[in-house]
Order: C-alpha cells, then structure tokens, then sequence
C-alpha cells in the first residue's frame, strides 16, 4: 500500500476515535490536569498528539474496564495491570530519568514545546517500527522490551494497529508469543467492528483478523 494510503487510513481511524469517544476525551482532561498540577508536571501541548493518546486510553478503559496505559496491553496479571493504569506507577520515574513517562503525555515542568516534539520523535522510533510482516502474515515477537517494565515495545495490539493500515485488504495473520496478547487482539478486534479467533500456533499463536 502506499505511504500516502496508509497515512489516509491512519486520520481516518482518528477521526472514527475522535467522534467515537468525544465525550469521554473531554472528562480526561479533569484528571490528568489535575495529576499534572499535583505533581507539578506539564501536560503535552500538542493537540493532536494528546488527543490520539486520550483515544487510545479510552479504547483501553472500553477493553479492560479500566485506563491502562496508552503505549502497552494489558498482562492479565491484575498487579500487574494495576501499576499500568494511567497515569502508571512508572511516570515518576520515567520523568524523572528521561523528562518525560514513557508515552510523552506528562513531563517535567519545565519542559518546553520544543521538548516535547524531540520527546515524540524519539517515541515514534520505538513504535512505528518496520514490522515483521510478509504479505498478509505479522510475526510480532523478537521486539525489544522496555527498560523498567520489561514489556514488549511495541507490543502487538501497537503492532497490528501499524498492520491494519498497511495490509490492502483482510485476512491479517498474526503470531503472538502469549496467549493473552491473542485475547487481547479478540477485544481489539471486536471494538473495531472485526472477526477475530486465535488457536496455538507452534510454541505461540495464531491470531486470524478478517
């Protein structure tokens, strides 16, 4: 597909979020202003970028029943999960080792706009990578893992979102190491209006979108 077809597929699925979730985009704004203000952290300036996070908090939080960060899956382990709510158990840190949590939604005080568009650069690198995909088939493990969650980056509902807009038509085959990434893309899938099963596939499995 194109670069120019798949950049068309990518505002049209935000603009579906957008309309999708509007309302509850709006009521974010109350905690994550207020978290920021508490802890003294400025929240990203940029309004497209910030909306496209808040969508994808809000298809979380309509997944799992509750906001899980934007930039990982849920694990099925509820200790887990729960210091990835949003905003996670690692912000602090993150912010403080690199200015920023790792999906560039809140940042040290005085960072400044220009900050933070180096800061998403560096984000996109990890996320937009050249995916493992041949023809209609994405193999998504072999990623790398991020440095204090040890979780994989991206993982492969980021992956599959990267895939959809790139594959021409459907079905898309996709490979995941653990089973609850596979039923993570069947509530995925089912949130976008898709088909999706999953069945174990060598030492992983096998999840058919169509």
């Amino acid at each position: 597909m194109s670069k120019w077809k798949t950049t068309a597929k990518m505002y049209k699925d935000f603009m579906k979020g957008y309309l999708r979730y509007r309302s509850d985009l709006k009521k974010m704004d109350q905690w994550i202003q207020k978290y920021a203000e508490r802890k003294g952290f400025r929240v990203n300036p940029h309004p497209m970028y910030l909306t496209n996070l808040k969508i994808w908090i809000a298809e979380n939080q309509e997944m799992y029943g509750t906001r899980i960060c934007p930039c990982f899956e849920a694990t099925g382990d509820a200790k887990t999960d729960r210091k990835l709510i949003c905003p996670c158990s690692f912000a602090e840190e993150d912010i403080a080792k690199t200015g920023t949590c790792h999906c560039k939604l809140f940042a040290r005080g005085d960072f400044t706009d220009a900050d933070f568009v180096a800061a998403e650069k560096d984000l996109m690198k990890e996320y937009r990578i050249s995916l493992n995909l041949v023809g209609n088939i994405l193999d998504t493990r072999d990623v790398p893992k991020s440095d204090n969650r040890q979780m994989d980056v991206p993982d492969p509902l980021h992956q599959i979102k990267q895939a959809l807009n790139q594959v021409s038509s459907l079905p898309l085959e996709v490979i995941v190491a653990r089973e609850q990434s596979a039923i993570n893309i069947l509530q995925f899938a089912k949130l976008k209006k898709l088909n999706a099963e999953f069945k174990p596939f060598e030492d992983a499995f096998m999840v058919t979108i169509q």
